[in-house]
């Protein structure tokens, strides 16, 4: 926590938003010892689910340019950057860049992202690839998410599919080079199953809306 905190302050943002749920590490007391200006620290005792603390952050925020990072994974600021300039410069969402799917590595990726795939094609958007705001960090103007919903952040690929049917401009801004993954343990195999599944609930949900969006266009 505390070396994330540190990259992020070097982007001198206009706060610091945290929220901390179901925490069983020391990341209290750090955030409690952790001396800035800009840093505003929501707890909750208990844990809110995969994607909630975004909604809630997005919520509390005033910025202009909003970036979500996951405090579990230490990005270093000159890659974070990218994201929020992308914003400044006219795009609405920018996201992580990810490979764009090829029939040759299909065996390859999991139920979760052919999903992503799948939305992005169905979304008339096969230059995204895989890329998706169900991946942190990713940017969002506070005028974007407001035309989405900010409660809509709560599921990531509906909010991702809406943002492309009401025009959004959303593109792929940057590919993390390089990446600290915090020592929390992994997830067991239930856990992982467990949040794939929930990815792909979030996707068929994504996908119900652009069904609903366009069925008077079908023929």
């Amino acid at each position: 926590m505390r070396r994330l905190l540190k990259q992020v302050e070097k982007l001198c943002p206009k706060e610091i938003i945290v929220v901390a749920n179901g925490s069983r590490d020391d990341s209290i007391d750090i955030l409690l010892s952790h001396s800035t200006y800009s840093l505003q620290v929501y707890v909750y005792p208990f844990a809110l689910g995969q994607d909630v603390w975004r909604a809630i952050g997005a919520r509390e925020a005033t910025g202009d340019v909003w970036l979500f990072l996951d405090a579990d994974t230490v990005i270093q600021a000159e890659e974070l950057q990218p994201f929020a300039i992308a914003c400044y410069r006219g795009v609405d969402i920018a996201l992580q860049r990810a490979k764009a799917p090829s029939p040759t590595d299909v065996p390859d990726r999991g139920t979760a992202m052919l999903a992503r795939a799948y939305l992005n094609n169905l979304l008339a958007h096969d230059e995204l690839g895989t890329s998706s705001m169900c991946d942190v960090p990713f940017a969002i103007t506070r005028t974007a998410a407001s035309r989405i919903g900010i409660h809509h952040l709560l599921i990531p690929p509906l909010a991702h599919a809406m943002a492309i049917d009401i025009g959004l401009r959303i593109e792929r801004s940057h590919r993390i080079k390089e990446a600290f993954q915090a020592q929390r343990g992994r997830l067991c195999k239930g856990k992982q199953a467990w949040s794939e599944l929930t990815s792909i609930g979030d996707h068929l949900e994504a996908i119900h809306y652009v069904a609903e969006r366009y069925a008077s266009q079908i023929p």
